[in-house]
């Protein structure tokens, strides 16, 4: 049981991955770490979105129309058609607040909302802490200025990316 309170799995490690859980790792290899990450309470290919889309329009035709499922569907497509990825695969952990996103059954991803309130960068709590006390203990230790774009604050050599942060 000591596991599940290790404070080290909840280390981000830049361009490694969370604690103990590696890029490249397989979902096998990551379900090892279920009982301290939470377990998976879904699963889902963004490029089978369409049939999601499909489902909600079936629930919601008085409200949306022919036209606007038309517009949505052909933004997917286009979306689709874009990413160059091989088959991807994204699981989420809603109890922990993590989402961890496989490139053909690798670990390539790990997203993070205020609900990992044990995600931390050397000691320091990511979403409790003061954002601009954060930010500046990241950059020092990272040895890299973020960079503003769009909603996010961006350390591009570490790949971190802090959305609405």
């Amino acid at each position: 049981m000591r596991e599940k309170t290790d404070n080290s799995h909840w280390e981000l490690l830049p361009t490694l991955g969370l604690g103990k859980v590696t890029f490249r790792m397989s979902r096998l290899q990551v379900a090892a770490f279920d009982e301290v990450l939470g377990k998976v309470t879904s699963e889902h290919n963004p490029a089978d979105m369409k049939d999601y889309v499909l489902d909600t329009y079936n629930l919601l035709k008085d409200f949306i129309t022919e036209a606007e499922l038309k517009t949505v569907m052909e933004a997917i497509e286009a979306t689709n058609a874009n990413d160059q990825r091989g088959v991807v695969l994204m699981q989420h952990r809603m109890t922990t607040g993590l989402t961890l996103e496989y490139e053909d059954e690798q670990l390539t991803e790990i997203f993070a909302d205020n609900r990992a309130g044990q995600l931390h960068f050397k000691q320091m709590p990511i979403f409790s802490s003061s954002p601009l006390n954060l930010v500046k203990k990241m950059a020092e230790d990272l040895n890299e200025n973020p960079v503003v774009q769009d909603d996010e604050l961006v350390f591009p050599k570490n790949n971190i990316y802090l959305f609405r942060f």
